[in-house]
This record gives structure tokens, C-alpha cells and sequence, in this order.
């Protein structure tokens, strides 16, 4: 579901901004579980991922809210902006997390957030995407959950878990970079046969 070049999203706010965005009108999820969700939904190939998005997201929002459709208008931003990355490899692919990387209940919430909205999304591809997974690919769905169970309370700050946090930032961003480009070579493979 590549989007042309001209249709690309505007930047979001800043993640915090966006977090009291959807807050406001008592969207349960995160910008960071909003973007994990859309991700997993994209790499299983969920059938419909728009209808789904709007089913799983948008279901308790009022149409004449009009909080409810600022919320809609970021999270269908959001949507656009994960598929659209989808046909632009060269473009970085970054988390959707806090900007500054304290260690604190909030930043590792979001990061728990991201992984579980991950997880729901690639498990709604169910035995399809399951079956066309590796070794590889299994460990790192594995160490997603564990990310997942994070107990964000009592955290310090400390230079050690900074680095800790930014490395484990680094292996999720990377994994579903190689995650994404497993999928693709193994469609590859699976259509030349």
C-alpha cells in the first residue's frame, strides 16, 4: 500500500503533544502502541489493515466529537506514515517514542506500548505470517514479549540504563528492519517457485 510521495503525512507533533491528543479523547492506546499496531499489522500482511485500524481504534469515538476527530486525523496520519515507509527503504525507520531518552515510567511505557501493539498486530496475521517465519524471526518476536512484561516502576536514570534503554531501542529498530527484509526475500523466494 505504497502512498505517493505528495500524500506523505506532515510531521507529528511531538509525543507528547500527540499522547495528550489522544487522552483528551479517551483513546486508550499511545502514539507508540498506535505505531507498533500499524507496524505488525503491515509486516503479517493483514488483510484490510485500514478497516481493521479503524475498528480496533476508532470504535467508541463520537463522529460529533470534535476532540474524537483530531484524534482520528493523527492516528490516520500515523496509519499513512508506517505504510508509506513501506515502498521508501531508504528512508530511516525510528520508534514512535518521548524525544528525550530519560529512563523514567513514561518513556519505558511507551516502549512497552510499542511492543505490545506489535505483537497484537502481527498476531492478527495469525498462521500465515507464523509459517513464514525463521529461527531469527521467532527470538525476536520472543524478546518483543519480554520487552512487553516491562515493569516500568522504580526505574533510575542512571548513564548505565540510558545506555541499556538506547541499546534496546536499537535491537527493536533494527530487528524489524531485518524482520521486514526476511519477509520480503522469503515472498521472493516463495514467488519464484
Amino acid at each position: 500500500m505504497p502512498v505517493d510521495d505528495d500524500q506523505l503525512p506532515d510531521a507529528f507533533p511531538d509525543y507528547a503533544e500527540f499522547s495528550a491528543a489522544l487522552a483528551r479523547c479517551g483513546a486508550p492506546q499511545s502514539p507508540a502502541e498506535a505505531q507498533g499496531f500499524a507496524l505488525g499489522m503491515q509486516l503479517a500482511e493483514v488483510a484490510s489493515p485500514l478497516t481493521r485500524w479503524q475498528q480496533e481504534l476508532y470504535s467508541d469515538f463520537d463522529p460529533a466529537d470534535v476532540l474524537a476527530g483530531e484524534c482520528r486525523s493523527l492516528l490516520d496520519r500515523l496509519f499513512a506514515s508506517v505504510f508509506a515507509w513501506e515502498g521508501r527503504e531508504a528512508e530511516p525507520f525510528t520508534l514512535l517514542l518521548p524525544q528525550d531518552v530519560v529512563v523514567d515510567s513514561r518513556r519505558l511505557a511507551a516502549l512497552r506500548d510499542w511492543c505490545q501493539g506489535f505483537l497484537y498486530g502481527v498476531g492478527l496475521g495469525g498462521e500465515t505470517f507464523a509459517r513464514r517465519g525463521s529461527v531469527q524471526m521467532k527470538d525476536l518476536l520472543g524478546d518483543i514479549a519480554e520487552i512487553a512484561r516491562l515493569d516500568v516502576d522504580d526505574v533510575d536514570n542512571s548513564r548505565e540504563n540510558q545506555s541499556a534503554l538506547i541499546e534496546i531501542e536499537e535491537y527493536l529498530r533494527v530487528g524489524v528492519l531485518l524482520l521486514r527484509e526476511q519477509l520480503k526475500d522469503g515472498d521472493r523466494t516463495d514467488d519464484a517457485e
